[in-house]
């Protein structure tokens, strides 16, 4: 699959289970010493930036690679995060990380900044998942300022906060960083793209929105 927009909604797409040995320390120890642009000057990228859902002892991590306006997204998020969430995530088993690859519009970019500036107000999760369950299709306005900012005001945050956050660019360096790693250090090539790693390096990859039964082996397998 070329990028997201070949991806139709409902396919099942191809799930990779070959075992990679990769670590999840590995590749975020490449978020560290990232210089920010001009504005954050003298700032870094380090992993402490990147929100983790879940314990950080878990001994599986899932890395999610996304955009906010993929439609497969959505449909793992609306069809299978829910129950790994419950039965993986709450139970302490497993973490989720989400790594932002914004391919499809100059929105996309917008809202992946806009989740790290809910983050400032300690609504990153909340903010994210907002997102998908408000997405509509793609590039038609759904995730303009003026709509982040509402988003914004109905999850409680503070808004001239996060409108001076948006309007400052603040993360577009963080966000321009992640979609590079993605494509390349992660070899990703559409979104939804998931590695699953477990503390002693052993991962596997899923491509597409597969339904929580290929996730459950998969976790199982490497707990």
């Amino acid at each position: 699959m070329a990028n997201t927009k070949k991806i139709a909604v409902g396919v099942v797409a191809v799930i990779l289970v070959a075992a990679v040995t990769i670590s999840f320390s590995s590749y975020m120890s490449d978020f560290d010493n990232v210089q920010r642009s001009s504005q954050d000057e003298g700032k870094t990228i380090t992993l402490s930036d990147i929100p983790v859902l879940g314990s950080q002892t878990a001994t599986v991590t899932i890395i999610e690679i996304g955009d906010y306006q993929c439609p497969a997204c959505k449909l793992w998020f609306d069809n299978t995060r829910q129950d790994i969430i419950e039965n993986y995530i709450e139970t302490g088993k497993a973490n989720l990380v989400f790594i932002d690859m914004p391919f499809i519009g100059a929105d996309s970019i917008s809202a992946a900044e806009a989740t790290y500036c809910a983050n400032d107000q300690g609504m990153y999760w909340e903010y994210h998942a907002s997102l998908y369950q408000l997405q509509q299709h793609e590039n038609d306005g759904w995730a303009n300022i003026d709509r982040l900012t509402a988003i914004a005001f109905n999850l409680g945050l503070e808004t001239e906060q996060f409108s001076e956050c948006m309007n400052s660019k603040k993360y577009f360096s963080q966000i321009s960083f992640t979609k590079q790693k993605a494509s390349t250090d992660f070899e990703a090539n559409s979104t939804p793209t998931f590695i699953i790693v477990n503390t002693s390096g052993t991962a596997e990859r899923i491509i597409g929105p597969h339904p929580y039964s290929t996730f459950e082996k998969a976790l199982d397998s490497l707990l």
